[in-house]
């Protein structure tokens, strides 16, 4: 039998006669892909106080979601089909992890950040997961700049200090009390005389803004910003 028809198999053993060796073998086969997965966002988005061993965690719960919801029949290879959920859990437990009593000590700032660009209202689930990815990774790149030191590296460090010469003024004003001075959301708000709800609004709109002026100016792939 070949590769391909034995996991067909594996999978039909799963769903239509709930075996629980087929889902073991399963889910031991996409846990270290999963683990890449948790890897990658953690890359890209490092949380102070957060252990790897939760966003492993937080990945398997996506995994084994995934797994739940897969049809085989649909001929969708189970990676592209499981990447955006195993995302999504491992997210869902970042903003978990940020909102529990717990994190009382972790940086405000880079709550404000958080809760700022996972405020979806109205937008499709999967539209505002994808967008708070990208925010949190140009605010990180904002933050920290570049280390590589490379030449597109150093071009794309001076194409930002450009499009945030062009934000409007309170968008660009909130960029750099938050990310160059690091002064929290409510700071902020009673500098500019506005609610710390304003200021995280504006500061969602700045992001996409500046992530759209890249784009434009051909400084970024679209599969990291």
């Amino acid at each position: 039998m070949a590769i391909e028809d034995a996991e067909q198999e594996l999978w039909r053993r799963y769903h239509e006669d709930e075996d629980a060796a087929a889902r073991d073998y399963l889910f031991l086969k996409y846990a270290p892909w999963a683990r890449r997965v948790a890897g990658g966002v953690m890359g890209r988005v490092p949380l102070r106080g957060m252990e790897w061993a939760d966003h492993v965690q937080n990945a398997q719960i996506g995994l084994l979601e995934a797994m739940s919801r897969f049809d085989v029949r649909r001929g969708i290879e189970f990676t592209a089909f499981a990447k955006p959920r195993v995302r999504g859990a491992i997210f869902n437990g970042i903003r978990a992890f940020m909102r529990s009593p717990a994190d009382r000590s972790m940086d405000t700032v880079a709550s404000d950040r958080a809760q700022s660009l996972w405020e979806t209202d109205d937008q499709d689930p999967l539209d505002g997961f994808i967008d708070a990815v990208v925010g949190l990774s140009l605010g990180y790149f904002l933050e920290n700049g570049s280390d590589a030191g490379d030449v597109d590296s150093l071009r794309i460090d001076r194409l930002l200090g450009d499009v945030l010469l062009d934000l409007p003024s309170r968008q660009r004003q909130i960029v750099i009390a938050h990310y160059f001075h690091h002064r929290q959301f409510q700071q902020i708000a009673e500098d500019m005389h506005v609610t710390k709800g304003r200021v995280s609004q504006l500061h969602k709109s700045a992001l996409a803004a500046l992530r759209d002026a890249l784009r434009q100016r051909n400084a970024v792939r679209d599969s990291f910003f």
